[in-house]
């Protein structure tokens, strides 16, 4: 008694569930304030010179460039204006990470807030009461959203604040609406906030559907005057979708993935297995799903067993809706169906899937989750259509969620500290991808002694060497090499890299052997063919060095960078007959450089002296 008693008067108070769920959730998070910037993070932040300048705000909305550093098939205006604030508010020439991430974890809290509202309104609704004990199960899947494994990306991630954003503008649109009144449905601050979740990210324009539902399902409005009031926002949703085609110039991101659009459906059915696992928060946890095998069969058990899981939830969530006592939980499906619909490749998409996708779907999976245990916690019929309400096993069960959810968040979210963490720690820990592998390796070449040994890789991803650097400074480089070799043992530029370090400390037979292997597994890349015979070359062995040469013009004629070399080589050889059309070779490749015809004279004055030496008059 005394605890129901002092729970209620808590609940009493507006502020308390909304600062409990600030304060658990800045726990959770409140250390990612201190991570840096990490893989997209450099395209949409620190490399965007349009958010270096309040006043390239007005080109955010009409310019593809201005949204990233270079042309890239997103147009998510209100995000890349947020960015350019925030970078303004550091005051600092260069973005800061921290303001970001702390924007981030502040707009997930109000994400937080929003939900415990819309929960708290539709299970009252769903109960015929407004107990406490209602109000702590709406808190407590506010909570479970918050702190759920799932939103660990979102959330850790600085470019990912257009998804936090886009959630908290559909959150407040649905609860401006569920607000309205059947004799003065008030729809206009909802349309408003749809606006702003549109613009935000296109992952909300499902919202124009789900409205329908809202109106319909649940103010029980007549049909036709439901129909009115959803017509504004399929309006809108169309006005925006015609505006991010313009400025974009096509709707989708890229071409099928799976090669064809039929095939690239068939193989999303294989997502729906994953999904529902990371829904209830079931590691493992990946950033990238780029692993998944496209082009399955029709037939195949992957298809088949997603494909029957989405009929299930297609027909369980028309059975709720139909159903007074489970409309709430019938909502809640049909709100993770909606907004599962633009990140399921029926506009092509690069990926198959990926966690943030998940991020607004989830709000739909755990308002279904709470209403069906306020089912299961019922305990008889009230004389109207209500019954009377329990929750206390609801509130067990998802506390008991929570508990496990909150250790696993903790965990995961520590792969986003830096961006050598997380890449190297999915190589570890996921399936591999080739996609991961280059992003990591291209994390190791931009660590900054990786950055003094390879100068060129930053600026245009050159493998060049850094002409001299004092042995004490690359023996840092061999060692970070050597653990990226262990890492990614076939690693082409990895192997390349180490070969070239252990070329500057004299190490040559450790750099020509990985540099063989390199060459015998591309044996059609001249460049690994050119590699070898500079090493062999700096080993003070040229008849090797010509070898591979020759292996390199053979597989390309015209390299120019090959044509040198063995120009070199040859002219070392006193081969000159060859080392001629070898100049006559590059002068007719590049016949804007005048170095070639002049050496085209002198090695023809060579052969002429060398002629007359055997023929003297």
């Amino acid at each position: 008694m005394f605890m129901k008693m002092s729970m209620e008067k808590y609940f009493s108070k507006a502020w308390f569930p909304h600062f409990l769920i600030g304060l658990i959730a800045f726990l959770i998070w409140g250390k990612t304030i201190g991570f840096d910037f990490v893989w997209d993070d450099h395209l949409f932040i620190t490399k965007n010179a349009s958010i270096r300048s309040l006043r390239n705000i007005p080109e955010m909305f009409y310019s593809l460039e201005a949204q990233a550093s270079q042309t890239a098939p997103l147009f998510r205006p209100l995000r890349t204006f947020h960015f350019a604030i925030l970078n303004a508010l550091t005051g600092k020439a260069l973005p800061e990470p921290w303001i970001f991430h702390l924007a981030n974890v502040l707009w997930h809290i109000i994400v937080g807030m929003l939900l415990f509202s819309v929960a708290r309104w539709l299970f009252q609704w769903q109960t015929g009461v407004a107990s406490s004990s209602v109000r702590a199960l709406a808190l407590l899947i506010s909570i479970g959203f918050t702190i759920h494994p799932v939103t660990s990306e979102v959330v850790s991630w600085a470019k990912c604040l257009d998804d936090i954003m886009a959630t908290a503008f559909v959150l407040a649109a649905t609860r401006s609406l569920l607000k309205i009144e059947k004799d003065k449905p008030l729809w206009f601050p909802s349309l408003f906030y749809f606006l702003l979740a549109v613009y935000s990210k296109e992952s909300a324009v499902p919202f124009a559907l789900l409205v329908f539902g809202i109106v319909y399902g649940l103010h029980r409005l007549p049909l036709r005057r439901s129909v009115a009031l959803t017509t504004p926002f399929l309006v809108l949703a169309c006005v925006y979708m015609a505006h991010r085609h313009l400025v974009i110039g096509h709707s989708d991101q890229a071409a099928p993935i799976s090669g064809t659009y039929g095939q690239t459906l068939i193989d999303m059915f294989p997502v729906v297995t994953q999904y529902l696992r990371l829904l209830w928060g079931v590691p493992p946890f990946c950033i990238d799903y780029s692993y998944m095998e496209g082009h399955q069969r029709f037939l195949s058990r992957e298809v088949l067993v997603g494909t029957g899981l989405l009929l299930v939830f297609i027909m369980t969530t028309i059975w709720m809706l139909r159903r007074q006592d489970c409309r709430v939980a019938g909502i809640g499906f049909l709100w993770l169906g909606l907004f599962l619909l633009p990140v399921s490749n029926l506009l092509p998409m690069m990926q198959y899937m990926a966690e943030r996708f998940l991020y607004l779907p989830l709000i739909g999976f755990l308002l279904a989750l709470g209403a069906l245990l306020l089912n299961l916690s019922r305990s008889g019929r009230t004389s109207g259509a209500r019954f009377s309400v329990r929750p206390y096993l609801a509130n067990a069960v998802v506390a008991l969620l929570l508990l496990i959810w909150a250790p696993l968040s903790w965990f995961r979210s520590d792969i986003w500290r830096d961006e050598l963490t997380l890449f190297v720690r999915t190589s570890v820990e996921a399936p591999r991808s080739s996609r991961v592998e280059s992003i990591t390796i291209a994390a190791i070449f931009r660590l900054p002694h990786m950055q003094e040994f390879l100068p060129g890789y930053f600026e245009n991803g050159s493998l060049a060497v850094a002409d001299s650097l004092p042995p004490e400074k690359v023996g840092p480089v061999i060692q970070t090499l050597i653990q990226a070799h262990r890492l990614y043992p076939d690693s082409v530029p990895v192997s390349t890299v180490l070969g070239f370090a252990y070329a500057e400390t004299g190490q040559f037979p450790e750099a020509i052997s990985l540099l063989e292997s390199v060459a015998h597994r591309k044996q059609n890349d001249p460049q690994c063919w050119i590699n070898l015979a500079m090493l062999r070359l700096d080993n003070n062995d040229p008849t090797s060095a010509r070898e591979a040469c020759e292996t390199a013009l053979r597989i390309d004629p015209e390299n120019i960078d090959a044509l040198r070399l063995e120009l070199k080589l040859c002219l070392d050889g006193d081969d000159y007959q060859t080392a001629l059309a070898c100049a006559k070779k590059l002068q007719r490749i590049e016949p804007q450089n005048p170095d070639h015809q002049k050496r085209t004279h002198e090695i023809e004055k060579k052969i002429e002296k060398a002629a007359r030496g055997r023929n003297p008059p």
